[in-house]
């Protein structure tokens, strides 16, 4: 591999190897039999023809690779570059939380429920600059609830359209918020769901078409994770995170794999760097209510 990449850095090599190679193998039959047998010609053409093939395809592969790993690098720089605006926006918050010795009960809360909308929609910032869909595209939804009541409350709304109660909304059972709340056929609860086709999910029944996806043709992809505060024996207050897009989808291609890399990349490189500070306030919500 380290072979092949020193060939990528010498530009005339790719292109002898891409283009001038394949065009000079027919010339092999040129040759006079005299000067070369016919089944050598077919032999060195094979030779020829292979070993450029495989070339071709391992520059292929080693392009592909370096594009990922450009992918990871940019998100990562976008991540921690939000993360520490949000941990700037927070000590700066919880500041004048302390310091204000006047501050009511629901101030608090309302801080920490601003807390976790800024830091959905951090997520939702990354996401965005990674894949290239504006924001106005790019929809961030938080709810959470304190397992003792069983209230489902909004942190950051989804869009303004949507008219059905939140309690109500939950209980559909093709919404990504009950399937995450609830087990599946199996019995199993999911933590993670992942669509990069909305409507196609829809005609599986397992996604809820809104109004807002009818405006944009039921094109976009969702991304629903849900997180909790809890102690060793039970949990304390859940809360999910929800990203949609509309009218354009997180990896346009059909390819699974791509699909597939881009989930990896969102859930398992660039979630947890945000995952420990919503708990952290999730902590807090459950903190000043108790505290009341």
């Amino acid at each position: 591999m380290k072979i092949i990449k020193k060939m990528r850095n010498i530009r005339w090599s790719v292109f002898i190897i891409q283009t001038v190679i394949p065009f000079f193998i027919p010339f092999i039959f040129e040759i006079p039999e005299e000067q070369m047998a016919f089944s050598i010609k077919i032999i060195i053409m094979c030779v020829v023809g292979g070993l450029d093939l495989v070339i071709i395809y391992a520059i292929t592969i080693s392009e592909e690779d370096d594009k990922k790993a450009q992918l990871r690098n940019k998100a990562a720089r976008c991540a921690y570059s939000n993360i520490y605006q949000i941990n700037e926006f927070k000590r700066d918050t919880y500041i004048r939380m302390i310091s204000d010795e006047h501050l009511s009960y629901s101030e608090n809360i309302d801080g920490a429920k601003y807390c976790l909308k800024e830091i959905s929609h951090s997520f939702g910032n990354v996401i965005s600059e990674i894949t290239h869909i504006e924001k106005e595209y790019l929809e961030v939804a938080f709810i959470y609830n304190f397992k003792d009541i069983e209230q489902w409350m909004w942190a950051t709304q989804k869009d303004g359209t949507m008219t059905i109660p939140l309690d109500d909304f939950v209980k559909i059972p093709t919404t990504v918020f009950y399937q995450l709340i609830n087990p599946d056929r199996d019995g199993k609860l999911k933590t993670v769901i992942f669509y990069n086709d909305k409507e196609k999910m829809a005609d599986d029944g397992l996604y809820y078409l809104g109004t807002r996806d009818n405006r944009h043709n039921n094109i976009g992809s969702i991304l629903g994770i849900k997180t909790a505060f809890s102690t060793n024996e039970k949990i304390l207050i859940e809360g999910i995170l929800v990203i949609s897009t509309y009218g354009k989808r997180f990896v346009e291609e059909t390819d699974e794999l791509g699909v597939y890399d881009f989930q990896c990349l969102i859930i398992e490189d660039l979630f947890p760097c945000y995952q420990r500070m919503i708990e952290t306030e999730l902590g807090v919500l459950y903190s000043e209510r108790n505290h009341l």
